[in-house]
């Protein structure tokens, strides 16, 4: 059963960061998908976590057709893991999960889907699409829905389906869906127009959570901090939110209930909006 657990923030640039971080999207077990190739990869990427001060982490290996492997090798990497952090002394929880994709959803039975939910509860990390995507998007998380889940959207600032079409995840919020964004985004590590969307959809309130997606302890690392401490020079007072965001909100998730009331939506920065207009 997961619990949380309250400690003093840590303090990460001028910024008091939590340091019983919640990271609900990583790539951390070996040898599944396009995370580590070996378990010292994946010891390599959990120090790197417990520095940043993650305490648990959720492995949301690739599911869909491009990664295949069996199911049942989730439960199995995390329990090997696990031993090994309690092993080498590293503070941080390795909880079960998948990364769901559109096209893999509707293949996969109830009991199938259970097993790749986040945590004890019904959310389920579902990919977002990295092209223009049809209406099977609407149709297949709407079903997920029907069935029992709860759907977490995956890196939606980084979707052309949405970016394009952005009423497309307000409809999404407003049915219930959440939304979970990745940290390297905030900082801009995408480039320009995922930092300017990922902006956006704080200021309009559809972010639930924020995550790592991480790869590799370098280009994709598992920093959550440095996302927030570069957003708040043009969102100011979104990184006094952290806490809600990569604590509260995500270990509400892991245990299946609804969500605590959310902060209020910062504003941007005066000025930065006709800035933003001059650069396009």
């Amino acid at each position: 059963m997961f619990t949380a657990v309250g400690r003093r923030p840590a303090t990460v640039g001028f910024l008091a960061f939590p340091d019983v971080v919640i990271d609900l999207h990583s790539h951390i077990l070996h040898g599944i998908d396009d995370g580590p190739a070996d378990i010292e990869g994946s010891i390599a990427l959990a120090r790197a976590a417990t520095m940043a001060g993650v305490r648990t982490i959720v492995a949301t290996p690739h599911v869909r057709d491009d990664h295949p492997f069996p199911l049942d090798t989730i439960d199995r990497r995390v329990e090997e893991l696990n031993v090994r952090l309690r092993a080498e002394g590293l503070d941080l929880s390795v909880v079960p999960g998948a990364e769901v994709s559109i096209s893999k959803a509707p293949e996969l039975d109830d009991a199938t889907l259970g097993q790749l939910c986040l945590g004890d509860g019904p959310y389920m990390l579902v990919e977002s699409p990295y092209t223009q995507a049809t209406q099977l998007l609407e149709n297949v998380v709407f079903d997920l829905q029907a069935r029992g889940y709860r759907p977490l959207l995956a890196h939606p600032e980084r979707s052309p389906a949405f970016q394009t079409e952005p009423v497309r995840l307000v409809a999404f919020v407003d049915r219930g869906v959440k939304c979970s964004i990745t940290a390297l985004s905030m900082a801009g590590g995408f480039g320009r127009r995922v930092k300017r969307y990922t902006e956006t959809l704080f200021e309009q309130g559809l972010v639930h959570d924020v995550a790592s997606d991480t790869h590799d302890p370098v280009r994709r690392p598992p920093d959550l901090s440095h996302g927030f401490e570069v957003l708040d020079k043009d969102l100011p007072g979104l990184a006094a939110q952290a806490e809600w965001f990569v604590m509260q909100a995500p270990a509400a998730m892991l245990r299946g209930e609804g969500l605590p009331e959310m902060p209020p939506p910062p504003p941007r920065r005066p000025g930065l909006r006709r800035r933003l207009r001059g650069r396009r």
